[in-house]
């Protein structure tokens, strides 16, 4: 391609393409929905917080978190790495270096602005909630635009741009709490926001030029009496096996990945907490989607957990370093387990950092402790702690399981089926709020809950063939040891009587029947798509 934007765009839209189709049948879902409601006259009520957040600040959340991971090429590059995140294959292009920075800048501030000009009109905007006309989506493009200058930049030392980028990051929030806290005008709001964006274009050039040359500047040599420190008190090992040496591999590889990207957009969800007011069920789905966006990220963390190397570009087959390794499969799927535990971890102490410290200088720490109160004083404090305890743990195993459950597809090295899953969970993502709200607001939530559990029953039965199908190629195959299986199969069983417990004791009543719960218990913990990894592993390994 002759022009620098058309090959640049075509980049985009050839790796991206089923997230763009996801996100526009999205919106086409919402005008089909804003037309029936508006036309037939639907029995729905949209002037509700419960409706606002479900049908415009989960989908937008997501969109603006998907254009954030392709417009700075997060999804390719290492965020805990010295070297530019801007993919290096992309320098031998024969295009200006103003070209490579300001075309995906450009592209990313039409994507952000866009999706807030396309959501305020097609959603379903709730007349008694004030929504800004133009200062969020102002917001929007200036927060892409310095994430792609900082994450393109340079560091002399590793993880260097993890601090930059959340430091950063946070003053532009702070100045715009500040204005909310002084009740500043729309246009005063944009006049601070707009000159934020031209303003980074010239670092990300400067970046870009830096990187495109080779210089990555290296400052831990100054550093160096903090390792003589360091080793007077401890003595570097080597390791211990070639699975430890994996493993560290892979956290060095991926780990930072979702912790950082945690990182990026908490500041951005919990500046809701500010604009929420008295309202307790928005304070109540602001919260429940800052919880979730450790979830919806690592959905898209996952797809590069099973990538060779950091640029590895268009292909998703296994790199002959990885492949030749004296480890079997078995082994290396462990390695990539142990890595999405601890980035889970780390990810999880962010959010249960940060959702204190946005309560308590948001104003709204009072009114979430009331609500904490009400709820022991109906079900008991012992009930009360624990359903609490259990609703942060589901949602770390539900990152977690979002880390893992794909590897299965990601080690096939199968490029249509790794794109064509993200793409049907994007859509789902996107779609679940609206479809929530339509099934309340019509008042089908019995004949839902009548069904749901022969539905449930259905995903048991399906998921159980499933596994045993896996087991037995893997135990045919003498892909993992039968002491391996066998272990596994009673540590799943015990994780499914342990989950059944604490539900049967914590939900007590007819309403809801032990079977029912039972059939939750099976389906919540994994099986079938983490036992499928190593036969993905295997079946790319040696094609």
């Amino acid at each position: 391609m002759r022009s620098p934007a058309l090959a640049i765009a075509w980049e985009f839209r050839q790796r991206h393409r089923w997230g763009v189709v996801a996100i526009a049948a999205l919106f086409l879902a919402l005008s089909v929905i804003r037309l029936a409601v508006f036309v037939q006259g639907l029995p729905i009520d949209f002037d509700s917080a419960e409706s606002f957040a479900l049908v415009v600040v989960g989908p937008i959340t997501v969109m603006f978190t998907y254009f954030l991971a392709v417009f700075t090429f997060g999804l390719e590059g290492d965020l805990a790495a010295r070297q530019s995140m801007y993919p290096a294959r992309m320098f031998t292009r024969p295009v200006a270096t103003a070209s490579l920075a300001g075309w995906p800048m450009l592209y990313g501030a039409a994507a952000a602005a866009i999706l807030w000009i396309v959501t305020r009109l097609v959603a379903l905007w709730p007349s008694s909630i004030h929504v800004p006309t133009i200062w969020p989506g102002i917001l929007a493009v200036a927060h892409l635009a310095w994430t792609q200058a900082l994450t393109w930049m340079p560091y002399g030392l590793p993880g260097l741009r993890v601090f930059v980028v959340i430091l950063w990051l946070t003053v532009i929030d702070i100045i715009v709490l500040l204005a909310l806290h002084f009740d500043v005008s729309e246009s005063v709001m944009a006049a601070i926001l707009v000159p934020l964006i031209p303003l980074a274009w010239p670092v990300a050039r400067f970046a870009v030029a830096r990187a495109r040359r080779g210089d990555v500047p290296d400052w831990r040599g100054s550093f160096r009496w903090r390792a003589g420190l360091a080793g007077a008190f401890r003595r570097r090992a080597h390791f211990r096996s070639p699975s430890s040496a994996q493993a560290w591999f892979e956290w060095r590889r991926n780990g930072w990945s979702l912790p950082v990207w945690v990182a990026i957009l908490l500041p951005l969800e919990l500046l809701l907490l500010w604009v929420a007011g008295p309202s307790k069920v928005l304070v109540a789905e602001i919260l429940l989607g800052v919880c979730f966006t450790p979830v919806i990220m690592a959905t898209f963390a996952a797809v590069t957990v099973s990538r060779s190397s950091p640029n590895a570009g268009a292909s998703y087959s296994l790199s002959p370093f990885i492949a030749a390794r004296p480890l079997t499969n078995a082994q290396l799927i462990a390695a990539k387990l142990k890595m999405t535990v601890l980035t889970t971890a780390l990810a999880w102490l962010l959010v249960l950092l940060a959702i204190p410290l946005g309560l308590q200088l948001s104003g709204e720490m009072p009114l979430v402790v009331e609500q904490s109160r009400q709820l022991a004083e109906v079900v008991g404090t012992p009930r009360a702690v624990v359903f609490l305890l259990l609703v942060v743990a589901g949602f770390v195993a539900s990152t977690w399981k979002q880390l893992v459950q794909s590897l299965y597809i990601g080690l096939t090295g199968r490029e249509w089926l790794i794109k064509g899953s993200v793409f049907v969970i994007v859509t789902v993502l996107f779609c679940l709020g609206p479809i929530v709200e339509w099934i309340v607001e019509t008042r089908r939530v019995g004949r839902v809950w009548s069904a749901l559990p022969a539905i449930l029953a259905v995903l048991v039965g399906i998921k159980m063939c499933a596994a045993a199908w896996v087991v037995a190629r893997l135990y045919r195959g003498r892909l993992v040891r039968d002491g391996t299986l066998v272990i596994a199969a009673v540590c799943w069983c015990v994780a499914v009587l342990w989950l059944y417990a604490l539900l049967a004791w914590l939900v007590f009543g007819p309403l809801v029947p032990r079977y029912f719960l039972l059939l939750v218990a099976i389906l919540a913990v994994p099986l079938a798509r983490v036992s499928a990894a190593p036969l993905a592993l295997a079946w790319n390994r040696h094609r």
